[in-house]
């Protein structure tokens, strides 16, 4: 039985639990300029949008930085199972990717396996997923190589599972997300197949949330809230980078939120972009972004700001 949503204010704590503190004055870190949403195109289009990764800047701390790894600490203590996940064979890649980050962060990883990522995910703020190259079934495929998802270690997942995503490819990771598929999906593929050690790349995303728990696995049966000015905006800092050791793939995810109010008093060119990605988004991407129930009064709100 999937637990209830408990309302509250803070990020940091799950989305079922109360918090132990009151986190009423609480002030969400904007998320920087460059990963805020754009509008590209004429229409609505799913987008793969990757830049070039400035590693000098891979897997940046802020003020949330530390308040993010209490909360992973808390997780893997009391829900490891919800939040850390090994398909078999995945040992390797795992290993390689935490090393890769205790490096970056300046420490020495001294465990193995799954235990190296564990390990390196309580240094950044960051969520962590390791892919590793798997033989195709396909005897037409000229022996290419699919990516699978093998380890991770996920503290703030917007309302997916991680232990549903091992052994499967990006493709079937994102088969629930319409029109995916036909957009990006042969895209996605070929990139992150191309992807070289030395040329990592990043890239952002977005959605409207009823609740601000970076842990947050599941969808509540019905909307939490109906006003506007209730909502969050969440934005997710994604990064790619190639093991060299193990030929896998290191997939990170920085979640960032803040109140809906706040976000749109940046400018009026931000209303504006969110009202119109937001008048263009098709309703079954919208009900699965779970933006559907809210998504009309939103366009509606977000006149005042533009």
């Amino acid at each position: 039985m999937e637990s209830i949503h408990v309302q509250h204010r803070d990020p940091f704590t799950p989305y079922d639990e109360t918090p132990s503190f009151d986190y009423s004055s609480f002030e969400a870190l904007p998320p920087s300029d460059e990963i805020l949403p754009q509008v590209v195109g004429e229409e609505f289009r799913h987008r793969l949008g990757t830049r070039p990764l400035d590693l000098t800047n891979w897997l940046p701390t802020d003020r949330e930085t530390a308040p993010t790894i209490a909360m992973k600490r808390k997780l893997l203590a009391e829900r490891r199972d919800e939040v850390v996940s090994l398909f078999p064979g995945g040992d390797d890649v795992a290993q390689e990717a935490g090393e890769l980050v205790s490096q970056w962060a300046g420490c020495v990883s001294t465990r193995n396996g799954i235990d190296a990522l564990i390990d390196s995910a309580l240094l950044v703020a960051d969520d962590l997923l390791v892919l590793k190259p798997s033989r195709t079934n396909d005897r037409h495929a000229d022996n290419s190589q699919e990516l699978l998802f093998v380890a991770g270690v996920v503290c703030a997942p917007s309302r997916w599972r991680l232990s549903a995503k091992m052994g499967l490819d990006m493709l079937k990771v994102h088969r629930p997300v319409p029109k995916y598929s036909d957009h990006i999906g042969s895209g996605v593929n070929t990139t992150m197949q191309r992807l070289a050690v030395e040329r990592p790349l990043w890239r952002s995303n977005w959605t409207l949330m009823d609740h601000p728990a970076l842990f947050q696995p599941t969808s509540p049966p019905k909307p939490l809230v109906m006003h506007p000015d209730e909502l969050w905006i969440r934005i997710e800092r994604e990064t790619f980078r190639r093991l060299s050791q193990t030929g896998g793939l290191l997939f990170t995810i920085r979640e960032f939120q803040q109140p809906l109010v706040d976000y749109v008093r940046r400018g009026r060119d931000v209303a504006q972009t969110l009202r119109t990605l937001l008048q263009r988004l098709p309703d079954d991407v919208a009900r699965y972004k779970t933006i559907l129930p809210y998504r009309a009064s939103t366009i509606e709100w977000l006149e005042r700001f533009c």
